[in-house]
């Protein structure tokens, strides 16, 4: 719920707002979703516990992301070089995973729990360990948008 009212009051320019409920949201969860960030109303947040979303993240539509996930910048000054993460549509990001740095991740991707990712991940591919490696490459399901054009 904290989730959409940031991003809410962060699009329609009321950004003093869009701070006070990120820092409710990390007071009362210990979740950090930065207003600078971008996200959609679908953002999935299964278990909101010590999950970090950086400033300059960009998340896709319907991403799931479980509890002690890091998504963000590498270094300090990493929003002005634009080093964040970019996360695909439909990707679920398993409990205690990293992604950090300039890292892209595809569409329909899996992230493994405690898995920690250092290089780009293809659509549709499961990537797990440390570092994370592709460990499953799926074909685009019959019921995605882009299967069926």
């Amino acid at each position: 719920m904290h989730a959409l009212l940031i991003g809410h009051f962060r699009d329609s320019g009321h950004e003093l707002a869009a701070r006070f409920f990120e820092a409710r949201l990390q007071r009362r969860y210990g979740v950090f979703l930065s207003h600078r960030a971008e996200f959609p109303r679908s953002l999935d947040l299964k278990h909101p516990i010590g999950i970090v979303v950086g400033e300059g993240v960009k998340l896709g539509e319907r991403v799931v992301i479980f509890q002690n996930v890091t998504l963000g910048g590498a270094r300090m000054g990493d929003l002005q070089a634009s080093n964040y993460p970019e996360i695909g549509d439909d990707t679920v990001i398993f409990a205690g995973a990293v992604v950090v740095g300039k890292i892209k991740i595809g569409k329909q991707c899996i992230i493994g729990a405690n898995s920690v990712v250092t290089r780009d991940v293809p659509d549709y591919a499961t990537a797990a360990g440390v570092p994370a490696r592709i460990v499953r490459l799926r074909a685009p399901s019959a019921e995605s948008p882009e299967s069926t054009s």
